[in-house]
């Protein structure tokens, strides 16, 4: 009777499309404050592609760099990597929920969007920092929880068994 070897899995394929998410949000993090404007759905300034904000890259660039850093990482079959990049796209997330609240803090001025409606104002603080940071959060702890070491507790006795057996023990049980 032969046993199936103990030993613990790390990296799972099931963590591809969470890492393909992962990268879409760090896109859409990255590139929304360069070209929402054109859509009146800027955030720190009106202009477009504007690099040198650097309320921008400290708010929300580098945290969607470090997002689809981590979802592109998530894809990679790589044991040591699969909890770097959920940990990395965490901090990009967490960074979108508290950012803007430590940001005075940190001894910046106070985070507020162009003046809009108030619907659009929900929206921009929605779709650029609370939305996808939350959901961002959401992906990770799914990524986090697939990338958990799942031992086998028990040694399994494998059986092999001929198909006269098997149908045997069938009709044995009927």
């Amino acid at each position: 009777m032969a046993t199936r070897p103990a030993r613990a899995t790390r990296w799972t394929p099931a963590v591809i499309p969470v890492g393909m998410l992962l990268m879409l949000l760090g896109a859409w993090v990255f590139f929304a404050p360069l070209v929402g404007p054109y859509f009146h759905y800027g955030f720190f300034t009106s202009h477009t592609w504007a690099f040198g904000n650097g309320d921008n890259w400290k708010l929300l660039m580098l945290p969607g760099i470090a997002i689809a850093v981590g979802g592109l990482l998530l894809t990679m079959p790589s044991r040591g990597l699969g909890s770097l990049a959920a940990a990395l796209s965490f901090a990009g997330g967490a960074w979108l929920l508290v950012g803007p609240s430590l940001y005075p803090a940190l001894g910046m001025h106070a985070v507020h969007p162009l003046p809009h409606s108030a619907w659009m104002t929900a929206l921009l603080w929605i779709g650029c920092f609370y939305g996808v940071g939350g959901l961002t959060m959401y992906l990770t702890g799914n990524a986090h929880g697939l990338l958990a070491r799942r031992p086998v507790v028990e040694d399994m006795p494998v059986i092999h068994e001929t198909p006269v057996e098997r149908s045997e023990r069938t009709v044995v049980n009927s």
